[in-house]
């Protein structure tokens, strides 16, 4: 962290056993900006069991330039080691959201053997604040095992608008659950 609290760096998240062998959340330098994005901030890890017995682990950073918006970074990790190499390998590609949306891993039978990550991310509309009701874009990625990587399964705008989040916590996925996984299984 810097003297007025921002990460310098991305979070890292390391193995216990061996702290050698980390993975650290990349920083982003966007086009046209001089602004550098460290996905430092926040940072949380989660064991994801698969049906193998394995495990692989959902982590997440957020970066913040001091206003009102955020944005969070996301990785599914996979350790892979043997006795002459370990490393952690990042499936998920580049996939970010903004402070004005709700992302969960689900495990869905039917639509596949491993968790998939689900995220609903605002629409600005027209005339519309930055906390006010609006429509989402749903996404969907599950992992395939032939590119072993995860891909972007489905993409869709509500049908409605939802609450952005102003004097109640963003509820977007749980109302489109039924939807999400119609969708997934027709694919």
């Amino acid at each position: 962290m810097d003297s007025d609290g921002f990460p310098t760096s991305g979070a890292k998240l390391c193995t216990v056993s061996k702290e050698a062998v980390c993975y650290q959340m990349p920083s982003e330098i966007y086009s046209g900006s001089e602004v550098k994005y460290e996905f430092g901030l926040e940072p949380h890890a989660e064991r994801l069991p698969l049906s193998d017995g394995e495990s692989w682990v959902f982590f997440s950073a957020m970066f913040s330039g001091g206003g009102s918006g955020t944005l969070t970074r996301f990785a599914v990790l996979r350790y892979s080691g043997n006795s002459k190499t370990d490393k952690i390998v990042n499936l998920l590609p580049w996939v970010g959201t903004t402070n004005v949306s709700e992302w969960a891993m689900w495990t869905l039978k039917g639509a596949s053997a491993y968790p998939v990550f689900v995220r609903a991310d605002f629409v600005w509309g027209e005339g519309e604040t930055h906390f006010g009701s609006h429509f989402f874009n749903i996404e969907a990625w599950r992992f395939d095992p032939g590119s072993d990587r995860y891909v972007k399964a489905l993409e869709y705008k509500t049908s409605r608008k939802y609450d952005g989040g102003d004097h109640s916590p963003i509820r977007v996925l749980a109302p489109e659950r039924a939807e999400i996984v119609r969708r997934l299984i027709a694919k």
